[in-house]
């Protein structure tokens, strides 16, 4: 597996190739694995979170449930396949502008939220998303804050 990580980094793709394996585009792919592990990083996923975040998917690209899981599963297998997730935190900062990465943002504390609960682990990946994603302090804070609107809960937002 090491020897494949260091093969893709010593590979220089064309200019122009902005995808990872058609149709969907490598900003897209990024996105949907930051979802992926926002709805995963405390170890077991909730169906409400998963559930979230394939209706985010369908919703975010315009795709209908077929395309929309193939997309799922294409970031998935790139999320397995990698060390770190900075790889896709630099792929949604280069291809999305300051407003699109604030909502991405926003996107991933609405996964997070949907199974009614915050738990340190997500608290800690969504503060440093927001950095590596170069969302400013406020942004963070209201995208977060309009997550929770969104998500119909009645307290706080506090970590367990």
């Amino acid at each position: 597996m090491l020897t494949k990580l260091l093969e893709l980094f010593d590979q220089t793709p064309p200019a122009t190739a902005d995808t990872v394996g058609a149709p969907f585009a490598r900003r897209d792919v990024a996105v949907v694995a930051l979802l992926i592990e926002a709805a995963q990083i405390d170890g077991d996923p909730a169906p409400a979170e998963l559930e979230a975040m394939a209706r985010i998917v369908r919703e975010r690209f315009g795709l209908d449930a077929a395309v929309a899981a193939r997309l799922i599963a294409t970031a998935q297998s790139q999320l397995a396949a990698s060390l770190e997730d900075w790889i896709f935190a630099d792929a949604v900062r280069e291809g999305y502008t300051a407003e699109e990465r604030a909502e991405i943002l926003g996107l991933l504390w609405e996964v997070v939220y949907a199974d009614g609960r915050l738990v340190r682990f997500e608290e800690v990946l969504l503060d440093r998303m927001g950095s590596e994603l170069n969302v400013d302090a406020a942004e963070r804070e209201a995208a977060r804050v309009q997550a929770f609107a969104r998500s119909g809960r009645s307290a706080g937002g506090g970590a367990e």
